[in-house]
């Protein structure tokens, strides 16, 4: 027992005389690197590029505490698309929030590139510095005649339902981002107006809340047409005379984001479910030579339309 008390001692101010000798520090080794992030829209005809590098805080620890802007200026920037090249301009934005940093917003643009669906889009960044960043996408197939089911209701209120469903193909590994809207005009105007439908309303202490669509993997929606109704008639709420607004259809409006964006998406949520939180969270990159995002998404849009009984029977015109 004696042996064993004087190991344990020895033990003891040996680690005490090393954290005495040795500071801990939670640093490790500083790395330059450079991230490339890049979103290709097939519903706009300008695409913009940034590029940055990795910094060490001012104070080694909080990245606040940096007010130089870590963006890449200088470099050449190509994106290729069915066979054509395309060269990015660099110019600067107006940066709208300053709390961090004050100078304006650098990035790297085309405003003559639209691409479309089910295509490749590569990019190349060489640096200042001679490193080479590169990247491609493939836009998601949605076609409208192909994508969305033919079994979907056209007609609100459907023949012997109390409910509406769209449904659209599944894609593998891709997310999807769904909005309905009601598009409606007010009289005297040509300005098309979008009232949010959302998938349901749920009521806690006599105060509903309306739940819309987020992100999911699902490939529907089911709308009640106890929803639907509900959302009508609060757009009439917004003028003194319901008669002012018309009508017009209601659509399901669905961003598809490629392969790139889903897994991205999919690995910076905190799980599957409001109970599983991940404590290990990947850096998902698909930039060679470099980190960052390149991917893309299409933007679809399903329409219905209204019968005139049933406009009618909620006051409308």
């Amino acid at each position: 027992m004696k042996k064993v008390g004087i190991l344990f001692f020895i033990v003891t101010a040996a680690l005490l005389n090393y954290s005495c000798e040795n500071t801990l520090n939670p640093n490790a080794p500083f790395r330059e690197r450079y991230v490339l992030t890049g979103i290709m829209r097939s519903d706009t005809s300008l695409q913009v590029v940034t590029l940055t590098r990795s910094y060490r805080p001012a104070d080694g620890f909080n990245p606040l505490t940096n007010t130089q802007d870590p963006a890449v200026i200088g470099a050449e920037v190509n994106i290729w698309y069915k066979d054509t090249l395309y060269e990015l301009r660099d110019t600067t934005l107006v940066r709208q929030d300053t709390s961090h940093y004050k100078d304006s917003v650098h990035c790297y643009y085309v405003n003559n590139l639209r691409p479309e669906e089910d295509q490749y889009v590569d990019i190349e960044a060489l640096l200042p510095n001679g490193l080479l960043l590169q990247s491609t996408t493939k836009l998601p197939d949605v076609r409208p005649y192909s994508f969305f089911s033919t079994g979907n209701d056209l007609v609100i209120p459907p023949v012997g339902k109390d409910f509406v469903m769209v449904r659209w193909d599944t894609l593998s590994n891709t997310i999807f981002s769904p909005r309905i809207n009601i598009i409606y005009y007010v009289k005297g105007s040509t300005e098309m107006k979008k009232w949010p439908v959302p998938l349901y309303y749920i009521t806690n202490n006599d105060k509903t809340t309306p739940v819309y669509p987020g992100q999911t993997k699902i490939n529907f929606v089911n709308l009640s047409m106890e929803t639907i109704t509900r959302a009508l008639n609060e757009i009439s709420q917004t003028v003194s005379d319901k008669s002012q607004i018309s009508i017009s259809e209601m659509d399901v409006e669905l961003v598809v984001y490629d392969v790139s964006l889903s897994t991205y998406y999919l690995s910076i949520q905190g799980g599957l479910d409001a109970f599983t939180v991940k404590l290990d969270v990947p850096d998902y990159s698909d930039i060679q030579g470099g980190y960052g995002i390149f991917g893309s998404y299409v933007r679809t849009v399903y329409k219905m339309k209204f019968t005139n009984d049933y406009l009618k029977s909620l006051g409308y015109q």
